[in-house]
């Protein structure tokens, strides 16, 4: 066995590795989606703002929302319908009226993921709303740098959905197909949660 060949291998793995987690520190992972919703600015804050806590109102990636308070502080605790994924809670670090709110995932992210915020701006066009999210994350370790780019990718698509579920709750009331699929699923394993 070469165990020159093992010493040199490992050395090349562990530079590596500390480049990759040197790289990781520096940036931030930002993902943005927008849509165009067709009713007014001040209409749209009251269901993502003013009614934050009770996001799973219209959203498939949420079954159930709790929480209290309005504005910089308020929080709420999220149990996502996505497999794999723990409780969440949230908080809102920046609140700018009618404008734009900032919160933070402060519990329940994967491990990889040093900090994540999440920003949704409201801006006024034509007459109803350019509605914008914006989500910065910093990933940590191997494992993190690794899967960066998926990722990335993923986190589009969330935001897509989340996004076309919001428009048609708002312009219309409606639910999307996503949500009412969403909702049929964790209701039907509900009474099963119960008995535990």
């Amino acid at each position: 066995m070469n165990y020159q060949l093992i010493a040199l291998l490992s050395f090349v793995l562990v530079g590596i590795n500390q480049t990759i987690m040197g790289q990781s520190k520096k940036k931030l992972m930002e993902v943005q989606q927008s849509i165009y919703i067709d009713i007014p600015q001040e209409e749209l804050w009251k269901i993502t703002a003013d009614d934050f806590i009770q996001v799973d109102k219209w959203i498939s990636g949420v079954n159930l929302a709790e929480g209290a308070g309005q504005g910089i502080g308020a929080a709420r605790t999220c149990t996502p319908s996505y497999r794999g994924f723990s409780k969440t809670t949230e908080k809102i670090i920046d609140f700018q009226p009618i404008s734009s709110f900032t919160y933070e995932i402060i519990e329940g992210m994967p491990k990889m993921i040093a900090f994540a915020t999440n920003t949704w701006k409201h801006e006024p066009q034509n007459e109803g709303t350019l509605m914008t999210m914006q989500v910065k994350m910093q990933v940590k370790g191997f494992m993190g740098t690794l899967m960066k780019g998926f990722m990335k990718k993923r986190m589009k698509s969330v935001l897509q959905d989340a996004l076309e579920e919001l428009k048609l709750y708002a312009e219309t009331g409606e639910l999307h197909k996503r949500k009412t699929a969403a909702m049929r699923k964790f209701e039907s394993k509900a009474p099963l949660a119960g008995q535990r």
